[in-house]
């Protein structure tokens, strides 16, 4: 009888699962469930974040959007007729600063297609009418047709305070110019400057000597141009443009800041620039610059000082006041 052999018989073992693998594995499960869990679901501050940029897209796409509304109460400063460069007194290098904070590059030339510059075309409207334009185009940047809506509907509201039943509303005389319009105009127009805030797509020239009726009883034009001025003292007190009186019949605006709904939509700070390296010199004795804000004052001024340094040096007279 043949002896069975003993056959060594393979136990059983059983393997632990990793716990590295159970780690991974519970992390996946969560990043899914969570991911599920918030895919239908609005977080707060996204859609806050979400929604001040469509509103002010929204706004700024507008045609017909304002960002002021006109207040009853609101007491302009005192206007003189044929004196408002007294109140609307803001320069041209004031207003450059901000038509390069809050506009375009220059435009070397015209071209067929401004919207890839971020520009937006001006049509007539309820609130304005664009005159024949002989060295600009119909384009700013949304911003600054956002300001021209209020500037008219502003206009148009002070108007209906003393005149209800009287409608008319403002004339657009000047808008974009390019590189190419700016040397024309200067050629022909003595008043006109090379650094024009024109340029940037952010200021407008606005008439004060005509008016466009759409209905009503007349207004005689001394008071259309008072309410003009009044509407845009309020917006000027508002920060939202720049404006200088032009004695050539219109008066020049330009977007300063704008605040939408409470969003803001251009930067209102300028911060001044420093020099890199003063010199030591600059600090010691620095007495403060004057501005003149009347040329012929800063003319005189300049006189008096040449006259001192050409004046002989003559002795000190030391004896007492006679006033004394």
């Amino acid at each position: 009888m043949a002896m069975a052999r003993n056959i060594p018989v393979k136990k059983k073992t059983h393997h632990r699962f990793p716990v590295v693998w159970v780690l991974v594995i519970a992390i996946i499960l969560s990043a899914v469930g969570i991911f599920l869990l918030f895919k239908n679901i609005k977080l707060p501050f996204v859609e806050n974040a979400v929604n001040e940029v469509s509103a002010v897209d929204s706004i700024l796409a507008n045609p017909l959007a304002v960002c002021y509304t006109h207040n009853p109460d609101y007491k302009p400063p005192q206007l003189v007729r044929n004196h408002y460069s007294a109140v609307f007194n803001d320069e041209n290098d004031i207003q450059l600063v901000a038509a390069k904070r809050n506009g375009i590059k220059e435009l070397p030339e015209r071209t067929s297609d401004y919207t890839k510059y971020g520009l937006v075309a001006l049509h007539n409207n309820q609130y304005y009418t664009i005159s024949e334009l002989k060295y600009s185009v119909p384009y700013l940047v949304p911003a600054a047709r956002v300001m021209l809506n209020t500037i008219g509907k502003c206009f148009q509201d002070v108007l209906a305070e003393k005149y209800p039943d009287s409608r008319y509303k403002i004339i657009v005389t000047s808008v974009l110019r390019t590189e190419e319009d700016v040397s024309k105009l200067v050629r022909r127009n003595r008043w006109a400057t090379e650094n024009s805030c024109h340029r940037h797509g952010t200021t407008i020239d606005i008439s004060y000597y005509k008016f466009v009726k759409i209905s009503g009883p007349d207004v005689t034009d001394y008071e259309m141009k008072e309410f003009l001025a009044k509407a845009l003292a309020e917006l000027r007190d508002a920060k939202i443009c720049y404006v200088k009186y032009e004695r050539r019949n219109c008066f020049h605006v330009t977007l300063n800041q704008m605040n939408i709904d409470g969003l803001t939509v251009t930067a209102p700070v300028v911060v001044p620039k420093q020099p890199q390296n003063p010199s030591p010199n600059d600090t010691v004795n620095q007495q403060p610059t004057k501005i003149y804000k009347n040329k012929d004052a800063e003319r005189l001024h300049q006189r008096d000082e040449e006259q001192k340094k050409n004046a002989p040096n003559k002795p000190k007279d030391n004896r007492p006041s006679p006033m004394l």
